[in-house]
């Protein structure tokens, strides 16, 4: 499981850096963040998820930036293939990231459509942007 919070990380900084059912089409839900703070610039990801090589295809995957103001906001993601994808959110200027999680807290592998998804931010680890930072340069 540290292979794949390592792939949601990489993930995360390379689409910042670049851009259910089974049938496909998409995801919606809500953001929220912590007291204090806003979902306002959170870019949502969803990260086509390849099982042999543990790593996401950036061909099939999306994101969406929300634009709302306040502590929670809603995403739409439309248009995906049919597959297994992986969610992050991630507010760069705020320093905030998410992931859609499993019942046991894992990072869960979600297939579209489907909605009602949440998504908690929370304060990025202090190496959060070093590791951003050399991700952006792969």
């Amino acid at each position: 499981m540290h292979k794949r919070m390592t792939l949601v990380a990489l993930a995360a900084g390379l689409f910042l850096s670049a851009c259910g059912g089974g049938g496909g089409s998409g995801f919606s839900g809500t953001v929220t963040a912590p007291s204090g703070k806003s979902v306002q610039g959170t870019e949502v990801l969803a990260c086509y998820y390849l099982a042999a090589a543990d790593d996401c295809d950036p061909a099939k995957s999306k994101s969406v930036t929300i634009n709302t103001t306040g502590r929670s906001g809603n995403f739409n993601i439309e248009g995906l293939s049919a597959g297994d994808y992986i969610l992050v959110a991630v507010n760069q200027a705020q320093g905030l990231v998410g992931i859609y999680l499993d019942n046991q807290g894992q990072p869960a592998l979600v297939k579209p459509p489907r909605s009602g998804i949440t998504i908690e931010l929370s304060q990025a680890a202090s190496g959060f942007s070093s590791l951003q930072g050399k991700l952006l340069e792969r």
